[in-house]
């Protein structure tokens, strides 16, 4: 029952993202490389103002520190369209995590340093602060995950952005993992806070 509702999901994402005004699809694909963990990440965004004005690709390979630490070098391609054109935005990015998981819940509290290299614009150094909780528990095929991160620019000194995201995990589908959630962005412009929010659907593979 639960297999076909996902299958079901997975046919229908694609024409409810066209309806959708403001929606992202990420591909992430995961393998080990050399005993280590590796990942590539696609992500396409797509706005009611902008229209499809956002893609990237992302690189990574963690290294696990301790049993509940780990670290990751990551490297992101950022294409933004501005103007009809689209402008290049590199992210070297390194990150520490420490998870902590009890009965009902598997919490991961990540701290992620990366150098923004701009097209037109000074280079910047941003540290992102996320804290995720997601159940340990399956219902019925999902797991709920309700998470917060915290954009701060360090030349700026100033916290300008944030990301909550609510969501839930669904059962593994032959070689794929679906993802689905809801992430309020709020972004600070012109001395006031500015809300938007998209709707992600992501498969792992």
């Amino acid at each position: 029952m639960v297999k076909s509702l996902v299958l079901s999901m997975l046919i229908a994402i694609p024409l409810i993202g066209q309806t959708l005004t403001n929606h992202s699809e990420k591909l992430t694909i995961k393998r080990k490389v050399f005993n280590l963990s590796s990942y590539a990440d696609f992500d396409f965004r797509t706005t009611n103002e902008r229209g499809f004005y956002y893609r990237h690709l992302d690189i990574g390979v963690n290294f696990p520190l301790a049993k509940t630490w780990s670290t990751s070098v990551q490297y992101r391609n950022i294409y933004t369209k501005k103007n009809g054109e689209w402008k290049l935005e590199k992210r070297p990015k390194a990150l520490i995590q420490k998870t902590i998981n009890t009965a009902d819940f598997k919490w991961a509290i990540r701290s992620l340093q990366e150098f923004r290299i701009r097209s037109g614009k000074e280079d910047a150094l941003r540290n992102r602060i996320r804290v995720m909780a997601k159940s340990n528990n399956d219902w019925n095929g999902l797991k709920p995950f309700v998470g917060n991160e915290f954009f701060y620019d360090m030349e700026s000194n100033d916290y300008n952005k944030n990301w909550f995201v609510v969501g839930f995990d669904l059962s593994k589908v032959n070689f794929s993992s679906p993802t689905i959630y809801y992430k309020h962005i709020s972004d600070y412009i012109d001395g006031k806070w500015v809300f938007t929010y998209t709707m992600v659907f992501k498969i792992a593979i």
